[in-house]
């Protein structure tokens, strides 16, 4: 059976995903750039972009936040609820990486309504890589309890999404699951600590989703860099950070990825894909026909129309 993205299947039909036989489902058209309503959600206004230092470091742990213009947006009230998505960057978890590439999806989103937090974290050779990254990460993230310090607006805690592209993919599928690692990793559960942000729901683009398969079949050096090592020198490790080993999740884990992917190729997501069908794990699984690496965040791109309707649709309609 031959998938196009205007194929619509459901997660239960995913089947035949043993070796290279992967199957898709594509669940929306291909949309539009300037769609006016997306997933219920209307597109209005400009919005508003501030600037923040959220750890100790001024050029590793800032980030850009993008509110939804108050004059379409706000109903008057001003200090608004919006529900926030955190978007993560990818570039191979390197310190040469940033969000800037990101900016223009992140503004895109804020246009519908949600408040977008997109941060950027240490990187390898230095001063990132295990643990320094993850803990970036994962710091950036409780960082979203704090975002109306710097801005007129309250985030909706009960609606936190995640999303991110490449590496920034795989860190958005690790961190969406840090409650299943011990407390004395990055990300761990404090049992002690009740009031923890969780999320609702994350969308890895063109991630990165089984470190082991990435590293024995496609050779990523930047998996070996980010881990310090190979699978087989650090199992532990690579076991505690790849998203494939902490499926099934009990939240939607939305994955995206294009099947003319040079770069994370699509093959490297079979176990994955599988393993998510299986568990029953809630979650769109979207594979596009002719979709490259970055296609995900260029917002000209009909695989952006696919990712912004699915980020979304996560969020659902409204502001509380």
């Amino acid at each position: 059976m031959r998938l196009t993205r205007r194929t619509l299947i459901t997660l239960g039909a995913l089947v035949g995903l043993a070796g290279t036989g992967l199957a898709g489902s594509s669940v929306m058209g291909t949309g539009s750039a300037n769609a006016r309503v997306v997933a219920g959600r209307p597109r209005a206004g400009t919005p508003a972009e501030t600037w923040i230092q959220w750890g100790a470091d001024p050029e590793r742990q800032t980030g850009q936040l993008f509110l939804p213009d108050p004059q379409h947006w706000s109903g008057a009230d001003p200090q608004p609820t919006y529900p926030v998505i955190m978007f993560i960057h990818g570039g191979g978890w390197t310190d040469k990486s940033g969000p800037l590439y990101c900016e223009a999806a992140a503004r895109d989103l804020a246009r519908y309504g949600v408040a977008v937090w997109l941060p950027t974290y240490r990187g390898t050779p230095s001063p990132g890589g295990w643990p320094m990254t993850f803990q970036d990460v994962s710091d950036a993230l409780d960082h979203v309890a704090r975002l109306g310090e710097h801005a007129d607006f309250r985030p909706d805690l009960d609606r936190v999404h995640l999303t991110g592209h490449s590496a920034g993919g795989h860190l958005a599928a690790w961190v969406a699951a840090r409650d299943q690692l011990p407390a004395s990793m990055p990300g761990g559960r404090n049992p002690h600590d009740d009031a923890r942000l969780s999320v609702r729901s994350t969308t890895p683009l063109a991630g990165v989703l089984d470190f082991e398969k990435a590293v024995n079949e496609d050779n990523d050096q930047w998996v070996v860099d980010v881990m310090g090592g190979r699978p087989e020198e650090l199992p532990e490790l690579y076991r505690a950070l790849s998203p494939i080993d902490r499926l099934p999740m009990d939240i939607p884990v939305n994955v995206l990825h294009g099947k003319a992917d040079t770069v994370v190729p699509v093959s490297t997501l079979r176990d994955y894909i599988s393993k998510h069908a299986n568990t029953g794990n809630a979650g769109r699984v979207v594979l596009m026909d002719g979709v490259e690496h970055n296609d995900w965040v260029d917002i000209h791109h009909r695989a952006w129309a696919v990712a912004r309707e699915v980020c979304l649709a996560s969020v659902g309609t409204g502001n509380r």
